[in-house]
Protein backbone atom coordinates (compact mmCIF):
# COMPACT_ATOMS: atom_id res chain seq x y z
CA UNK A 1 0.00 0.00 0.00
CA UNK A 2 1.51 3.62 -0.88
CA UNK A 3 1.94 5.59 2.44
CA UNK A 4 -0.30 8.78 2.24
CA UNK A 5 2.54 11.00 2.81
CA UNK A 6 5.02 9.24 0.84
CA UNK A 7 6.60 11.81 -2.21
CA UNK A 8 5.37 9.63 -4.81
CA UNK A 9 1.99 10.50 -3.40
CA UNK A 10 2.16 13.67 -3.09
CA UNK A 11 3.93 13.65 -7.23
CA UNK A 12 -0.12 12.38 -7.87
CA UNK A 13 -1.75 14.54 -6.35
CA UNK A 14 0.24 16.74 -8.48
CA UNK A 15 -0.49 15.36 -11.49
CA UNK A 16 -4.50 15.10 -10.51
CA UNK A 17 -3.76 18.97 -10.33
CA UNK A 18 -2.41 20.05 -13.67
CA UNK A 19 -5.31 17.78 -15.03
CA UNK A 20 -7.79 19.80 -13.38
CA UNK A 21 -6.02 23.17 -13.70
CA UNK A 22 -6.21 22.52 -17.57
CA UNK A 23 -9.31 21.06 -17.93
CA UNK A 24 -11.04 24.46 -16.32
CA UNK A 25 -9.28 26.49 -18.93
CA UNK A 26 -10.74 24.44 -21.90
CA UNK A 27 -13.71 27.19 -23.18
CA UNK A 28 -16.72 25.09 -22.93
CA UNK A 29 -18.31 26.82 -25.58
CA UNK A 30 -16.22 25.86 -28.34
CA UNK A 31 -15.80 22.15 -28.05
CA UNK A 32 -18.23 19.16 -27.84
CA UNK A 33 -16.16 17.26 -25.88
CA UNK A 34 -12.64 16.98 -23.96
CA UNK A 35 -9.35 14.86 -22.09
CA UNK A 36 -6.86 15.39 -20.45
CA UNK A 37 -4.12 13.33 -20.34
CA UNK A 38 -0.92 13.82 -18.05
CA UNK A 39 1.71 11.36 -17.30
CA UNK A 40 4.95 11.56 -15.41
CA UNK A 41 7.88 9.14 -16.06
CA UNK A 42 11.19 9.19 -13.92
CA UNK A 43 13.79 6.41 -15.34
CA UNK A 44 16.94 5.08 -14.81
CA UNK A 45 19.41 3.48 -16.90
CA UNK A 46 23.07 2.36 -16.30
CA UNK A 47 25.20 0.01 -18.36
CA UNK A 48 28.46 -1.56 -16.99
CA UNK A 49 31.72 -3.09 -19.06
CA UNK A 50 34.25 -5.43 -16.73
CA UNK A 51 32.84 -3.92 -13.67
CA UNK A 52 33.04 -0.23 -14.78
CA UNK A 53 30.02 2.23 -15.66
CA UNK A 54 30.25 2.95 -19.18
CA UNK A 55 26.70 4.21 -19.20
CA UNK A 56 24.24 6.06 -15.98
CA UNK A 57 21.64 8.44 -17.22
CA UNK A 58 18.11 9.69 -15.69
CA UNK A 59 15.13 11.39 -16.95
CA UNK A 60 12.48 13.10 -15.28
CA UNK A 61 9.80 14.06 -17.74
CA UNK A 62 6.08 15.81 -17.38
CA UNK A 63 3.62 16.68 -19.86
CA UNK A 64 0.03 16.75 -21.02
CA UNK A 65 -1.99 15.72 -24.13
CA UNK A 66 -4.86 17.54 -24.50
CA UNK A 67 -7.35 15.51 -27.10
CA UNK A 68 -10.51 18.16 -28.22
CA UNK A 69 -13.65 16.66 -30.23
CA UNK A 70 -16.08 19.06 -32.50
CA UNK A 71 -18.27 17.99 -34.89
CA UNK A 72 -16.69 14.72 -35.00
CA UNK A 73 -13.14 15.40 -35.43
CA UNK A 74 -10.43 15.51 -33.19
CA UNK A 75 -7.63 17.40 -32.64
CA UNK A 76 -4.98 16.95 -30.42
CA UNK A 77 -1.84 19.24 -28.93
CA UNK A 78 0.62 18.28 -25.84
CA UNK A 79 3.27 20.46 -24.02
CA UNK A 80 5.68 19.39 -21.29
CA UNK A 81 6.30 23.16 -20.18
CA UNK A 82 3.21 23.57 -17.61
CA UNK A 83 3.03 27.08 -17.07
CA UNK A 84 -0.24 28.45 -17.80
CA UNK A 85 0.73 30.38 -20.99
CA UNK A 86 1.92 26.46 -22.42
CA UNK A 87 -1.04 24.51 -21.52
CA UNK A 88 -3.36 27.53 -23.27
CA UNK A 89 -1.15 27.69 -26.11
CA UNK A 90 -2.08 23.82 -26.01
CA UNK A 91 -5.31 23.84 -26.07
CA UNK A 92 -5.78 26.18 -28.64
CA UNK A 93 -3.85 24.00 -31.30
CA UNK A 94 -6.09 21.09 -30.46
CA UNK A 95 -9.15 23.23 -30.88
CA UNK A 96 -7.38 24.62 -34.20
CA UNK A 97 -6.89 20.98 -35.23
CA UNK A 98 -10.07 19.42 -34.93
CA UNK A 99 -11.46 22.00 -37.23
CA UNK A 100 -9.29 20.18 -40.11
CA UNK A 101 -8.76 16.76 -39.34
CA UNK A 102 -11.27 14.21 -40.82
CA UNK A 103 -14.71 13.82 -39.27
CA UNK A 104 -15.91 10.66 -38.35
CA UNK A 105 -19.22 10.15 -36.29
CA UNK A 106 -17.50 7.52 -34.47
CA UNK A 107 -15.08 10.81 -32.98
CA UNK A 108 -16.67 10.46 -29.60
CA UNK A 109 -15.61 10.28 -25.99
CA UNK A 110 -15.72 6.39 -24.37
CA UNK A 111 -19.19 6.00 -22.45
CA UNK A 112 -19.60 3.03 -19.93
CA UNK A 113 -21.96 1.46 -23.12
CA UNK A 114 -18.74 1.16 -24.71
CA UNK A 115 -17.29 -0.72 -22.16
CA UNK A 116 -16.96 -5.02 -22.35
CA UNK A 117 -15.73 -4.78 -19.12
CA UNK A 118 -18.05 -2.62 -16.18
CA UNK A 119 -15.53 -3.36 -12.80
CA UNK A 120 -12.03 -2.65 -12.18
CA UNK A 121 -10.96 -6.27 -11.06
CA UNK A 122 -7.45 -4.85 -11.26
CA UNK A 123 -5.52 -4.27 -7.88
CA UNK A 124 -4.13 -0.92 -8.25
CA UNK A 125 -1.90 -1.30 -5.05
CA UNK A 126 0.36 -4.33 -6.54
CA UNK A 127 1.05 -1.65 -9.58
CA UNK A 128 3.52 0.63 -7.23
CA UNK A 129 5.85 -0.89 -4.65
CA UNK A 130 7.16 0.96 -1.94
CA UNK A 131 10.47 -1.03 -1.55
CA UNK A 132 11.45 0.22 -4.89
CA UNK A 133 12.01 3.90 -3.32
CA UNK A 134 14.66 2.43 -1.30
CA UNK A 135 17.14 1.25 -3.41
CA UNK A 136 19.99 4.16 -4.05
CA UNK A 137 21.86 4.55 -7.25
CA UNK A 138 24.80 3.22 -5.41
CA UNK A 139 22.90 -0.04 -4.74
CA UNK A 140 21.62 -0.22 -8.89
CA UNK A 141 24.57 0.04 -9.82
CA UNK A 142 26.28 -2.81 -7.59
CA UNK A 143 23.26 -4.80 -8.67
CA UNK A 144 24.48 -4.91 -12.58
CA UNK A 145 27.54 -5.34 -11.87
CA UNK A 146 27.20 -8.42 -9.08
CA UNK A 147 25.19 -10.30 -12.17
CA UNK A 148 28.27 -9.19 -14.35
CA UNK A 149 30.87 -10.54 -11.84
CA UNK A 150 28.55 -13.67 -11.29
CA UNK A 151 27.53 -14.27 -14.89
CA UNK A 152 31.41 -15.10 -16.20
CA UNK A 153 31.92 -17.25 -13.15
CA UNK A 154 28.63 -19.44 -13.97
CA UNK A 155 31.26 -21.36 -16.19
CA UNK A 156 34.31 -21.24 -17.45
CA UNK A 157 33.90 -20.89 -21.25
CA UNK A 158 32.19 -17.64 -20.59
CA UNK A 159 34.72 -14.81 -21.61
CA UNK A 160 33.57 -11.79 -21.70
CA UNK A 161 30.06 -9.90 -21.35
CA UNK A 162 28.72 -7.90 -24.26
CA UNK A 163 25.69 -6.12 -22.27
CA UNK A 164 25.22 -5.61 -18.85
CA UNK A 165 22.21 -3.21 -18.13
CA UNK A 166 19.59 -1.71 -15.56
CA UNK A 167 16.90 -0.01 -16.16
CA UNK A 168 14.18 0.86 -14.09
CA UNK A 169 11.53 3.73 -13.93
CA UNK A 170 8.35 5.00 -11.98
CA UNK A 171 5.46 5.70 -14.58
CA UNK A 172 2.43 7.99 -13.21
CA UNK A 173 -0.90 8.79 -14.96
CA UNK A 174 -4.24 10.87 -14.87
CA UNK A 175 -7.23 10.88 -17.22
CA UNK A 176 -9.74 13.65 -16.99
CA UNK A 177 -12.60 14.12 -19.53
CA UNK A 178 -15.84 15.64 -20.09
CA UNK A 179 -17.69 12.55 -19.67
CA UNK A 180 -17.16 12.45 -16.17
CA UNK A 181 -14.28 10.00 -16.04
CA UNK A 182 -11.20 11.01 -13.58
CA UNK A 183 -8.75 8.59 -12.93
CA UNK A 184 -5.08 8.18 -11.87
CA UNK A 185 -2.56 5.42 -10.69
CA UNK A 186 1.30 4.91 -10.48
CA UNK A 187 3.65 2.07 -11.20
CA UNK A 188 7.51 0.93 -10.81
CA UNK A 189 9.19 -1.50 -12.60
CA UNK A 190 12.52 -2.91 -12.33
CA UNK A 191 14.74 -4.67 -15.21
CA UNK A 192 18.35 -6.36 -15.82
CA UNK A 193 19.40 -8.03 -18.34
CA UNK A 194 23.03 -9.48 -19.61
CA UNK A 195 24.20 -11.00 -22.57
CA UNK A 196 27.10 -13.61 -22.06
CA UNK A 197 29.75 -14.56 -24.54
CA UNK A 198 31.18 -18.09 -24.39
CA UNK A 199 34.37 -19.32 -26.62
CA UNK A 200 35.41 -23.29 -27.15
CA UNK A 201 38.29 -22.91 -29.43
CA UNK A 202 37.46 -21.19 -32.64
CA UNK A 203 34.21 -21.19 -32.08
CA UNK A 204 32.20 -18.50 -30.18
CA UNK A 205 28.51 -18.02 -28.76
CA UNK A 206 26.19 -15.86 -27.45
CA UNK A 207 23.24 -16.17 -24.52
CA UNK A 208 20.96 -13.50 -22.99
CA UNK A 209 18.59 -13.71 -20.21
CA UNK A 210 16.80 -10.95 -17.74
CA UNK A 211 15.05 -10.07 -14.36
CA UNK A 212 11.98 -8.30 -14.29
CA UNK A 213 9.58 -6.73 -11.04
CA UNK A 214 8.61 -4.30 -9.33
CA UNK A 215 11.02 -4.52 -6.90
CA UNK A 216 14.38 -4.82 -7.49
CA UNK A 217 15.11 -6.75 -4.86
CA UNK A 218 13.15 -10.03 -6.22
CA UNK A 219 14.81 -10.56 -9.21
CA UNK A 220 16.87 -13.63 -8.17
CA UNK A 221 20.60 -12.42 -9.77
CA UNK A 222 22.16 -16.11 -9.12
CA UNK A 223 19.10 -17.55 -11.16
CA UNK A 224 19.92 -14.90 -14.43
CA UNK A 225 23.28 -15.19 -14.48
CA UNK A 226 23.07 -18.93 -14.45
CA UNK A 227 20.50 -19.06 -17.34
CA UNK A 228 22.43 -16.76 -19.26
CA UNK A 229 25.62 -18.27 -19.31
CA UNK A 230 23.74 -21.88 -20.26
CA UNK A 231 21.86 -20.47 -23.10
CA UNK A 232 25.40 -19.72 -24.44
CA UNK A 233 27.21 -22.38 -23.72
CA UNK A 234 25.05 -24.89 -24.70
CA UNK A 235 24.81 -23.31 -28.08
CA UNK A 236 28.86 -23.92 -28.47
CA UNK A 237 29.92 -26.25 -31.35
CA UNK A 238 26.57 -25.86 -33.13
CA UNK A 239 26.38 -26.49 -36.45
CA UNK A 240 23.87 -26.86 -39.80
CA UNK A 241 21.35 -30.28 -39.87
CA UNK A 242 20.09 -31.33 -42.89
CA UNK A 243 17.02 -29.49 -44.23
CA UNK A 244 13.98 -31.23 -43.55
CA UNK A 245 10.63 -31.62 -41.74
CA UNK A 246 10.74 -31.96 -37.94
CA UNK A 247 8.97 -31.52 -34.69
CA UNK A 248 9.90 -28.42 -32.80
CA UNK A 249 10.17 -28.08 -29.29
CA UNK A 250 10.25 -23.46 -28.14
CA UNK A 251 11.68 -22.35 -25.08
CA UNK A 252 9.27 -20.17 -23.30
CA UNK A 253 11.19 -17.20 -24.06
CA UNK A 254 11.11 -18.24 -27.60
CA UNK A 255 7.26 -19.15 -27.87
CA UNK A 256 6.60 -15.80 -25.54
CA UNK A 257 8.22 -13.43 -28.87
CA UNK A 258 6.22 -15.44 -31.65
CA UNK A 259 2.80 -14.57 -29.03
CA UNK A 260 4.27 -11.26 -29.46
CA UNK A 261 3.75 -11.77 -33.02
CA UNK A 262 0.51 -13.37 -33.01
CA UNK A 263 -0.91 -10.49 -30.91
CA UNK A 264 -0.04 -7.33 -33.10
CA UNK A 265 -2.07 -9.27 -35.81
CA UNK A 266 -5.46 -9.35 -33.41
CA UNK A 267 -5.13 -5.61 -33.53
CA UNK A 268 -9.10 -4.84 -34.47
CA UNK A 269 -7.31 -1.44 -36.72
CA UNK A 270 -4.83 -3.52 -38.50
CA UNK A 271 -7.47 -5.91 -39.22
CA UNK A 272 -9.98 -3.76 -40.12
CA UNK A 273 -7.48 -2.26 -42.48
CA UNK A 274 -6.68 -5.56 -44.05
CA UNK A 275 -3.17 -5.86 -42.72
CA UNK A 276 -4.05 -9.38 -40.72
CA UNK A 277 -4.21 -12.88 -41.76
CA UNK A 278 -6.66 -13.33 -39.53
CA UNK A 279 -9.30 -10.48 -40.94
CA UNK A 280 -11.93 -13.75 -42.19
CA UNK A 281 -10.93 -15.95 -39.83
CA UNK A 282 -13.00 -15.13 -36.37
CA UNK A 283 -15.18 -18.03 -35.32
CA UNK A 284 -12.71 -20.26 -36.82
CA UNK A 285 -10.61 -23.11 -35.32
CA UNK A 286 -7.44 -21.76 -35.43
CA UNK A 287 -5.19 -24.50 -33.33
CA UNK A 288 -5.95 -28.13 -33.67
CA UNK A 289 -5.78 -28.64 -29.79
CA UNK A 290 -7.59 -26.79 -27.27
CA UNK A 291 -5.40 -23.77 -26.85
CA UNK A 292 -6.33 -21.04 -24.41
CA UNK A 293 -4.89 -17.15 -24.81
CA UNK A 294 -5.91 -14.36 -22.96
CA UNK A 295 -5.21 -10.78 -22.93
CA UNK A 296 -5.52 -9.59 -19.45
CA UNK A 297 -4.97 -6.37 -18.37
CA UNK A 298 -5.53 -6.99 -14.82
CA UNK A 299 -2.89 -10.30 -14.27
CA UNK A 300 -2.16 -9.86 -10.71
CA UNK A 301 1.83 -9.97 -11.38
CA UNK A 302 1.42 -8.59 -15.04
CA UNK A 303 3.81 -5.95 -15.77
CA UNK A 304 1.52 -4.49 -17.87
CA UNK A 305 -1.60 -4.51 -16.24
CA UNK A 306 -3.46 -1.64 -15.24
CA UNK A 307 -6.99 -0.39 -14.07
CA UNK A 308 -7.92 1.16 -17.13
CA UNK A 309 -6.58 2.02 -20.57
CA UNK A 310 -5.35 4.98 -22.71
CA UNK A 311 -9.04 6.44 -23.18
CA UNK A 312 -10.10 5.36 -19.52
CA UNK A 313 -12.10 1.69 -20.57
CA UNK A 314 -11.77 -0.19 -17.74
CA UNK A 315 -9.37 -2.95 -18.73
CA UNK A 316 -10.08 -7.00 -17.94
CA UNK A 317 -9.34 -10.30 -19.33
CA UNK A 318 -10.20 -11.32 -22.38
CA UNK A 319 -10.02 -14.70 -24.13
CA UNK A 320 -8.88 -13.71 -27.46
CA UNK A 321 -8.34 -17.79 -28.34
CA UNK A 322 -10.65 -20.28 -26.52
CA UNK A 323 -10.59 -24.15 -26.87
CA UNK A 324 -8.22 -23.23 -30.22
CA UNK A 325 -10.71 -20.80 -31.53
CA UNK A 326 -10.82 -17.35 -32.63
CA UNK A 327 -12.97 -15.59 -30.17
CA UNK A 328 -12.11 -11.68 -30.76
CA UNK A 329 -9.62 -9.13 -31.73
CA UNK A 330 -8.64 -6.76 -29.61
CA UNK A 331 -10.09 -3.29 -29.61
CA UNK A 332 -10.11 0.43 -28.62
CA UNK A 333 -13.71 2.22 -28.62
CA UNK A 334 -13.29 3.76 -32.14
CA UNK A 335 -12.32 0.32 -33.87
CA UNK A 336 -15.04 -1.77 -31.35
CA UNK A 337 -17.66 1.02 -32.54
CA UNK A 338 -16.81 -0.18 -36.00
CA UNK A 339 -17.29 -3.39 -35.71
CA UNK A 340 -20.44 -2.91 -33.75
CA UNK A 341 -18.86 -4.42 -30.69
CA UNK A 342 -17.49 -3.47 -27.07
CA UNK A 343 -13.82 -2.11 -26.19
CA UNK A 344 -11.83 -4.66 -24.68
CA UNK A 345 -10.22 -2.15 -22.57
CA UNK A 346 -6.71 -2.17 -25.03
CA UNK A 347 -6.25 1.73 -26.20
CA UNK A 348 -2.60 2.09 -25.57
CA UNK A 349 -0.52 5.32 -25.14
CA UNK A 350 3.29 5.17 -25.99
CA UNK A 351 3.09 8.73 -23.93
CA UNK A 352 1.06 12.07 -23.74
CA UNK A 353 2.79 12.92 -26.59
CA UNK A 354 0.55 10.35 -28.68
CA UNK A 355 -3.03 10.09 -28.85
CA UNK A 356 -4.82 6.13 -28.11
CA UNK A 357 -4.44 3.25 -30.34
CA UNK A 358 -4.79 -0.35 -29.96
CA UNK A 359 -1.52 -2.28 -28.00
CA UNK A 360 -1.56 -5.01 -26.09
CA UNK A 361 -1.19 -5.82 -22.18
CA UNK A 362 -0.64 -8.83 -20.41
CA UNK A 363 -1.12 -11.59 -23.39
CA UNK A 364 -0.27 -15.21 -22.99
CA UNK A 365 -1.00 -19.01 -23.79
CA UNK A 366 -2.66 -20.58 -20.53
CA UNK A 367 -0.29 -23.40 -19.81
CA UNK A 368 -0.27 -26.77 -19.99
CA UNK A 369 0.33 -29.88 -17.78
CA UNK A 370 3.11 -31.40 -19.14
CA UNK A 371 6.91 -30.87 -17.92
CA UNK A 372 9.38 -29.72 -20.76
CA UNK A 373 11.59 -33.05 -20.31
CA UNK A 374 8.87 -35.15 -20.91
CA UNK A 375 7.65 -33.60 -23.75
CA UNK A 376 11.27 -33.99 -25.44
CA UNK A 377 11.12 -37.59 -24.88
CA UNK A 378 8.25 -37.63 -26.73
CA UNK A 379 10.29 -36.51 -29.65
CA UNK A 380 12.40 -39.20 -32.19
CA UNK A 381 13.85 -36.41 -33.93
CA UNK A 382 13.58 -32.97 -33.50
CA UNK A 383 15.23 -29.26 -32.79
CA UNK A 384 15.16 -27.73 -29.53
CA UNK A 385 14.58 -23.81 -30.32
CA UNK A 386 16.65 -21.68 -27.64
CA UNK A 387 17.48 -18.24 -29.95
CA UNK A 388 15.63 -17.05 -32.99
CA UNK A 389 17.14 -14.49 -34.96
CA UNK A 390 14.79 -11.72 -36.97
CA UNK A 391 11.48 -12.42 -35.87
CA UNK A 392 9.64 -9.06 -36.70
CA UNK A 393 11.49 -8.55 -40.75
CA UNK A 394 10.89 -12.39 -41.30
CA UNK A 395 6.95 -12.60 -40.51
CA UNK A 396 4.45 -10.92 -43.03
CA UNK A 397 1.63 -10.34 -40.66
CA UNK A 398 -0.89 -9.66 -43.92
CA UNK A 399 0.30 -13.03 -46.08
CA UNK A 400 1.66 -15.11 -42.77
CA UNK A 401 4.75 -16.23 -44.23
CA UNK A 402 7.31 -16.93 -41.97
CA UNK A 403 10.99 -17.31 -42.19
CA UNK A 404 13.87 -16.82 -39.24
CA UNK A 405 16.75 -18.08 -38.36
CA UNK A 406 16.91 -20.17 -35.21
CA UNK A 407 19.62 -22.11 -33.13
CA UNK A 408 19.73 -24.59 -30.36
CA UNK A 409 19.64 -28.28 -29.59
CA UNK A 410 18.89 -31.41 -31.69
CA UNK A 411 16.72 -33.86 -29.65
CA UNK A 412 17.41 -36.87 -31.11
CA UNK A 413 15.50 -40.34 -29.41
CA UNK A 414 13.93 -38.41 -26.76
CA UNK A 415 17.07 -36.56 -25.58
CA UNK A 416 18.90 -33.55 -26.14
CA UNK A 417 22.20 -33.99 -27.76
CA UNK A 418 24.45 -31.91 -30.02
CA UNK A 419 23.95 -27.90 -30.91
CA UNK A 420 22.08 -26.64 -33.98
CA UNK A 421 23.41 -23.12 -35.37
CA UNK A 422 22.49 -21.37 -39.14
CA UNK A 423 18.62 -23.12 -39.87
CA UNK A 424 16.44 -21.29 -40.85
CA UNK A 425 12.05 -22.09 -39.90
CA UNK A 426 10.48 -21.53 -42.88
CA UNK A 427 6.46 -21.60 -42.74
CA UNK A 428 3.39 -19.97 -42.85
CA UNK A 429 2.13 -18.64 -39.30
CA UNK A 430 -1.48 -20.64 -39.78
CA UNK A 431 0.03 -23.70 -40.55
CA UNK A 432 2.74 -23.13 -37.47
CA UNK A 433 -0.46 -22.53 -34.96
CA UNK A 434 -2.60 -25.70 -35.94
CA UNK A 435 0.86 -27.58 -35.12
CA UNK A 436 0.12 -26.96 -32.02
CA UNK A 437 0.51 -30.38 -30.40
CA UNK A 438 1.52 -29.87 -26.62
CA UNK A 439 2.08 -27.29 -23.81
CA UNK A 440 4.29 -27.32 -21.74
CA UNK A 441 3.99 -26.26 -17.17
CA UNK A 442 6.72 -23.08 -17.57
CA UNK A 443 4.79 -20.37 -18.83
CA UNK A 444 7.60 -17.71 -18.93
CA UNK A 445 7.00 -13.63 -19.41
CA UNK A 446 8.93 -11.61 -21.85
CA UNK A 447 8.65 -7.36 -22.45
CA UNK A 448 7.99 -7.76 -26.13
CA UNK A 449 5.54 -4.80 -27.55
CA UNK A 450 3.33 -5.92 -24.03
CA UNK A 451 4.09 -8.23 -22.25
CA UNK A 452 4.12 -11.53 -23.55
CA UNK A 453 4.00 -15.38 -22.23
CA UNK A 454 4.10 -18.74 -22.81
CA UNK A 455 5.16 -22.54 -21.66
CA UNK A 456 7.20 -24.55 -23.87
CA UNK A 457 5.60 -25.35 -27.25
CA UNK A 458 5.66 -28.65 -29.22
CA UNK A 459 4.68 -27.94 -32.77
CA UNK A 460 4.94 -30.87 -35.19
CA UNK A 461 6.07 -30.78 -38.88
CA UNK A 462 7.66 -27.66 -39.52
CA UNK A 463 10.21 -27.21 -42.27
CA UNK A 464 14.09 -26.62 -41.56
CA UNK A 465 16.46 -25.24 -44.19
CA UNK A 466 19.65 -26.38 -43.24
CA UNK A 467 22.10 -27.90 -45.68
Amino acid sequence: MIAKNSKTDLKRKELIGICKKAAARIPKGSVDQWEVFAARGIENDIEVFNGKIETLSFSDSTGIGIRIFKDHSIGYAYTAVLDENAIEDAIGKAIANSRITKKDPLNYLPTEKDYKYRKDKSNSSQLFNENFLKYTIDQKIGMIVELESMTKKADRRITGISDAMYNDGISEVCILNSNGFSGNYNSTIAMVYINAISRDGEDISTGDYFGIARDPAKMDLEEIAGNAARRSVSILGGKKIKSGKMDIMLDPMVAAQFMGVIASTLNADSVQKGKSLFKYKLGKKIFKIDIDIFDDGTLPDGLASKPFDGEGVIKGKTAVFEEGMLKTFLYDTYTARKDKTLSTGNASRASYRSTPSVGVSNFYISPGKHDRLDMIKLIDRGFYIMDIIGLGSGTNPISGQMSVGAKGLMIEKGSLTHPVKEVTIATDILSFLSGFKMLGNDLKFVPSGGYMGSPSVLIENIAISGI
